[in-house]
């Protein structure tokens, strides 16, 4: 348990400082004791300079600064304060960055996307160390390694100070510098309780690494977490439909309720395809309904079971005239959709580029 002093006379400053402290720690699930110091003896007993304040478990001194600087502040306090708890019960919104424009409308999306999920964004930039080679001696350049982090930590204030009019209301944003091989370093943090990860794409392009990069094409596999594709002219809205695309319904249902609860968060209408590829497939829709109706009794949804001999066909014919919101791909193992992602998922990519896509790999609890 956190416990936290908070100074002052009671002010209407003081007041909302409170109230937004416990608003957000309480929305966190991070305990907490809060004891409010209001005589001025105390408060200079204290070493306290300025109020109001908020000084957590007698060590961490967080001043409320005065007039303009009053929300930068407290967004600040409150953050270093969910800091120590790893931001307790908060969805972690992991979106790696390389500063580029691509990366950067990936963060535009996880921003929006945050708001729903109450969440924080965790700005990843994981640094592949550079080396010179003299002398037949290897020396890193750690100057460059500096260069980075700057550039990170300058690109986080700039966004946090994007927001401080609502502080509060906005997600917060927290700079991850990390130094290593990306892949593995984002395989690792994807396996974290309470993770998303956002990634950018490069576009529709004639090769799969062209759409999504090498890093995005070895994540999706690899990702312990869900993983959002965002292609670069993919803007956020308000999800008004979020689209599940199965070939087994009845093996998936692990990854349709999590379809199910994000469609709850966003209020959006929940549309499953399941394409029928068999002649012996003896799927029941009525399997799927039910679990429906058990988790998601006010959830607006429709099914619909498209027959097909060309599963690649089908989709490409789908996506291309009726273009959705949020697409949701499952690759666990049963489904046949795994095979798309080794063989044509670029052509299917290309027809989306407009839509960012949900991947949930089998390795998604």
């Amino acid at each position: 348990m956190i416990t936290i002093k908070i100074y002052g006379t009671k002010t209407p400053a003081f007041q909302l400082a409170k109230a937004k402290l416990k608003e957000v720690l309480d929305s966190a699930h991070v305990p907490y004791h809060i004891e409010e110091i209001t005589k001025v003896a105390d408060i200079m007993h204290d070493h306290v300079a300025s109020v109001p304040a908020l000084k957590v478990n007698d060590d961490l001194l967080f001043e409320i600064k005065p007039n303009g600087h009053y929300n930068a502040s407290l967004r600040m306090a409150i953050q270093g304060i969910l800091k120590l708890k790893n931001y307790g019960k908060m969805t972690k919104i992991i979106v790696p960055t390389d500063f580029s424009e691509v990366s950067l409308n990936a963060y535009n999306f996880a921003h929006h996307l945050a708001k729903d999920f109450s969440g924080v964004i965790l700005l990843t930039h994981i640094y592949y160390p550079t080396s010179t080679d003299a002398n037949q001696f290897v020396a890193i350049n750690e100057e460059a390694e500096m260069v980075h982090h700057e550039k990170l930590n300058d690109l986080v204030a700039s966004l946090n100070q994007d927001w401080i009019g609502s502080f509060v209301e906005q997600p917060m944003v927290e700079g991850l510098f990390k130094v290593g091989f990306p892949g593995m370093e984002l395989v690792e943090l994807s396996k974290e309780k309470d993770t998303i990860l956002v990634m950018g794409t490069t576009g529709a392009g004639a090769t799969f690494k062209k759409i999504f990069g090498s890093l995005s094409l070895d994540m999706l596999e690899k990702s312990h977490s869900p993983l959002f594709l965002v292609p670069p002219n993919a803007g956020y809205s308000a999800l008004k439909r979020i689209t599940y695309l199965s070939e087994d319904l009845k093996n998936d249902t692990l990854h349709l309720l999590y379809a199910g609860r994000l469609c709850e968060k966003t209020n959006a209408e929940f549309r499953l395809i399941h394409f029928r590829t068999k002649e012996n497939d003896v799927y029941d829709v009525r399997d799927t309904i039910q679990i429906l109706q058990n988790y998601f009794p006010e959830l607006k949804y429709h099914i619909e079971i498209i027959d097909t001999i060309d599963l690649f066909a089908s989709v490409k014919d789908l996506v291309s005239r009726d273009p959705d919101d949020l697409i949701v791909l499952s690759t666990k193992h049963r489904n046949i959709f795994q095979n798309l992602f080794h063989k044509s998922l670029s052509e299917f990519a290309a027809l989306n580029s407009i839509s960012p896509i949900l991947i949930l790999s089998d390795k998604v609890s």
